[in-house]
C-alpha cells in the first residue's frame, strides 16, 4: 500500500468558523496567487491542487487547509496505468468533482498554479546615454565629487575677560 496516491482538490468549502476573507487570504498567499487566481478557488467547481501525491504529501497538504479554515477534497487516484494512458481524463464519475475547470492546470510540485503572463516592454532606445563623456575613463570617474567642508565664519566673534563670581562658601551670615 506504499504506492497508493491521491488526488487533492478544492470545491470553496471553509470549515463552518472559518472568517471567508481570512480563508481567501491564506490560500492565496499559499499559493502565491493574484485575486483572479483567488477567486477561481472559490467558484464552487472543484479545482485540481495537486494530482497523484504520496500519503504523507496529502496530509501535509490536508493539514495546511484546515489550519487555513478550508476543507480539502482527498480522492483515491485511479490505476496509474490508466493515468498513463490518459492524463488529461476527468475524474471517475464516483469522485465528489465531475471534471477539472478549464484554465486551471495542475502546477507542478512547489510551483505556481498560474503561469505568469508576458511582460509588453517597449523597445527603448539607449544608445545615446553615457556615464561619461570621454571614451577613456576608469571607475574613479564615476565617484561623486567630495565637496570640502565650508569654513566657519568666526569673524563676529571676540573673547572677552570671565567676571570672577563671588564664592558663595564664603558668605558667612
Amino acid at each position: 500500500m506504499a504506492d497508493v496516491q491521491f488526488d487533492l482538490s478544492f470545491d470553496g468549502t471553509l470549515a463552518p468558523d472559518a472568517d471567508p476573507s481570512a480563508v481567501r487570504r491564506q490560500l492565496g498567499a499559499l499559493f502565491k496567487l493574484d485575486e483572479p487566481g483567488i477567486a477561481r478557488l472559490f467558484t464552487g467547481k472543484s479545482v485540481f491542487v495537486r494530482r497523484a501525491v504520496d500519503v504523507a504529501t496529502a496530509a501535509k497538504f490536508e493539514r495546511v487547509f484546515a489550519q487555513a479554515g478550508a476543507v480539502l477534497i482527498i480522492t483515491p487516484c485511479e490505476d496509474s496505468s490508466d493515468r498513463e494512458a490518459a492524463p488529461d481524463r476527468a475524474s471517475a464519475p464516483s469522485a465528489p468533482m465531475s471534471s477539472e475547470p478549464s484554465g486551471l492546470a495542475l502546477a507542478p510540485q512547489d510551483g505556481f498554479l498560474e503561469n505568469p503572463g508576458p511582460v509588453k516592454m517597449p523597445d527603448l532606445d539607449t544608445s545615446y546615454l553615457s556615464l561619461v563623456s570621454s571614451p577613456d575613463w576608469s571607475l574613479e570617474d564615476c565617484e561623486p565629487a567630495v565637496a570640502p567642508a565650508p569654513a566657519a565664519d568666526l569673524s563676529h566673534l571676540s573673547l572677552a575677560a570671565i567676571d570672577p563670581t563671588p564664592d558663595l562658601r564664603d558668605h558667612t551670615d
